[in-house]
């Protein structure tokens, strides 16, 4: 069949092939060198968009949780009592058998260095504000000593020369006064309460817990040492009872030198927000600041 314009030619194939007087098609203008110039611009390209998206996704540096040069206090490490109640059901701790202090004096044990003594309650070096009690006051005649103590928080379960003995009505505590002679120093009144201590609070170490510390012991704003320990409270026929902390200050005016030592029961219960120990030692707080050392 002819096509639109007639036969072909002689001696020219039949059909649309190219001419021979038809130019060459020009050759591709894009060369490899030119589509991996391409490819490497892309790939930079997304490279920055992704290092751009991960630097505005990081998070926020953390914030110091208290300002610097302040004391932190951690979470108390133990969840609520069970039941609500602060008191534990253990059976009351047994008093502590006060001894005089005169013989310790002539008979040192050396004491080991205490344990952390850092924060916490009791009097630090800025706390001068008085006491405002008005409760009952302890007197003692043969020293001349005397502190206040409130009656709706502590009863004066035992006394006798130079010391006396106050149990909490709110806490699993108990609050012993001793006092002897300035030829005591306060670092072997320690140790003489420490070997007492050792009859009612066994496996006794050194507690480190910044939040059982104490900063800046003293007793009636006179500075002294003071060290925290832990272990297990046990009955006087050994019986153990439950977990237990004593804190022991101990501080002289170079006529008179005084040991205050605080002994509680489940100290890492929770009351209101705070441990047991916290609030306990808070309440003794008071009778170190009204301790009165005489002798005027």
């Amino acid at each position: 069949m002819s096509g639109p314009f007639g036969d072909p030619p002689p001696g020219y194939p039949a059909g649309y092939g190219r001419p021979s007087w038809a130019p060459s098609p020009a050759a591709s203008r894009t060369s490899s060198g030119a589509i991996v110039a391409i490819f490497i611009g892309i790939f930079v390209v997304l490279a920055l968009i992704v290092g751009v998206f991960v630097f505005l996704s990081q998070p926020p540096p953390p914030v110091a949780p208290c300002q610097p040069g302040q004391a932190c206090a951690p979470v108390p490490s133990l969840p609520v009592v069970a039941g609500g109640s602060p008191l534990p059901v253990a059976t009351p701790v047994a008093h502590p058998t006060p001894v005089p202090t005169s013989p310790a004096a002539s008979n040192p044990v050396s004491l080991p260095t205490p344990g952390a003594s850092l924060a916490l309650p009791g009097p630090t070096p800025t706390d001068d504000t008085p006491a405002a009690i008005s409760g009952e006051q302890f007197t003692d005649d043969s020293l001349g000593f005397s502190f206040e103590y409130d009656p709706g928080t502590w009863s004066l379960s035992d006394s006798g020369a130079d010391y006396a003995v106050l149990d909490s009505s709110n806490f699993d505590c108990q609050v012993l006064v001793d006092v002897a002679d300035a030829d005591t120093s306060p670092q072997q009144m320690m140790d003489s309460e420490l070997s007492q201590i050792d009859r009612l609070l066994v496996g006794r170490v050194a507690d480190t817990d910044t939040y059982d510390a104490v900063l800046g012991p003293s007793i009636g704003y006179v500075r002294g040492v003071g060290s925290v320990w832990s272990g297990t409270l046990v009955s006087s026929d050994g019986t153990p009872l439950e977990p237990g902390t004593v804190t022991v200050l101990s501080s002289t005016d170079g006529r008179i030198t005084a040991a205050i030592v605080v002994i509680v029961g489940s100290p890492d219960a929770q009351v209101d927000g705070d441990t047991q120990q916290y609030d306990a030692r808070k309440d003794a707080d008071d009778i170190l600041k009204t301790f009165d050392w005489g002798g005027q």
